[in-house]
């Protein structure tokens, strides 16, 4: 029961990831974030009720904390005080969410079979989703224009790597997990100020302005 509930919060994770990125409206994506990152937890606890893994438990509560509630919160901040509700389209127009999904399942699927020799719990679907959710949150610092969706973004990567850890090295020194998690917290606060000052200069939060800058 427990793997089949992995598999299934797996997919879950998958499809609320594209949604994040996908989602042009700023505080939708980001509560879909922060259910995205409640699922991460539920994967946690399930693999570590299924394969007796104390440390995942740790990891669980610190990711709740800290990426459930903590950083949801930040980013809505910088967006309240922005005062912008949309995001900008992306580079690709409607071909993105195609590219985006196309070039993350492609990859997922070519490197599982890397991941899976060198991962400590042999779970496919999960080892897969976790490489897609990584590619999800690099496409979407690449492709995206609003600096707050760029920290969304950011922020499925950090997960993407969370989840492959846990399935490949989760007996590694519990601190360094821990430390890894926090980081999180900083990184949005620094790209949150960058967000602010960038809008502040430019009255937006579309990256692209920046052209400005170059020469």
């Amino acid at each position: 029961m427990e793997l089949g509930l992995i598999v299934g919060l797996s997919f879950l994770l998958a499809a609320l990831s594209f949604m994040v990125i996908e989602n042009r409206g700023l505080a939708r994506a980001t509560h879909l974030y922060a259910l995205q990152t409640l699922t991460l937890v539920l994967i946690f606890l399930a693999i570590a009720w299924e394969h007796s893994i104390g440390v995942l438990y740790i990891w669980a509560g610190t990711a709740f904390f800290t990426k459930v509630l903590l950083v949801p919160f930040l980013i809505l901040l910088v967006i309240k005080k922005t005062g912008i509700k949309h995001e900008e389209a992306p580079f690709g127009g409607l071909f993105h969410p195609f590219i985006s999904l196309g070039v993350s399942i492609a990859v997922a699927i070519m490197l599982e079979p890397i991941f899976i020799k060198f991962s400590l719990l042999k779970l496919q679907i999960p080892i897969i989703v976790s490489i897609f959710v990584f590619m999800m949150g690099i496409l979407g610092l690449v492709f995206r224009k609003s600096a707050v969706k760029q920290i969304l973004a950011y922020c499925l990567f950090e997960n993407g790597v969370h989840l492959t850890l846990a399935l490949t090295a989760y007996n590694a020194p519990e601190t360094i997990e821990i430390g890894i998690l926090t980081d999180a917290i900083f990184s949005v606060i620094v790209m949150g100020a960058l967000a602010m000052r960038f809008f502040n200069h430019f009255g937006s939060l579309d990256t692209s302005q920046a052209n400005e800058l170059k020469g």
